[in-house]
């Protein structure tokens, strides 16, 4: 990771998120911490566990997708844009096992009236496992 790097520490809309809070704050956290590079991209890294599968030794699809979701979410954060995803579109590649390690990446592509496109990808040992594309909103003020 980059020298120029910084990390995220949970945003206080996010104190108690399912993927990125500490264990204190939410003790069935995933807990992920993730990097904010110079080039605005973003970065985590993530233990498969055995209480993470879903399929024997396989991880869960559903926790494959927070994980992406998340990565994008902190993109934006790192702007200090707060936005909700819109939408989630998630291709799985090959599975990820148990015991390994993933890289998580996340870049915004663009803004276009008012809609942020991302795209994340998980990886281990730099082979791609999944995709995702992403499209995320601001919520409207009350």
């Amino acid at each position: 990771m980059s020298a120029n790097s910084h990390f995220h520490s949970t945003h206080e809309s996010h104190y108690q998120c399912a993927v990125c809070s500490s264990i204190d704050a939410n003790p069935n956290s995933l807990a992920v911490n993730y990097q904010c590079l110079a080039d605005g991209s973003v970065v985590g890294e993530f233990h498969v566990l055995p209480r993470h599968q879903g399929y024997t030794d396989l991880l869960h699809g559903g926790i494959a997708s927070s994980l992406l979701d998340g990565a994008m979410t902190h993109c934006l954060l790192f702007r200090n844009i707060q936005a909700l995803t819109a939408q989630l579109d998630v291709r799985y590649h090959a599975p990820i096992e148990l015991d390994e390690r993933v890289t998580i990446t996340a870049h915004c592509e663009g803004e276009r009236r008012g809609i942020y496109q991302l795209v994340a990808q998980l990886l281990v040992n730099n082979e791609v496992r999944v995709t995702a594309k992403g499209k995320f909103i601001r919520p409207k003020e009350a």
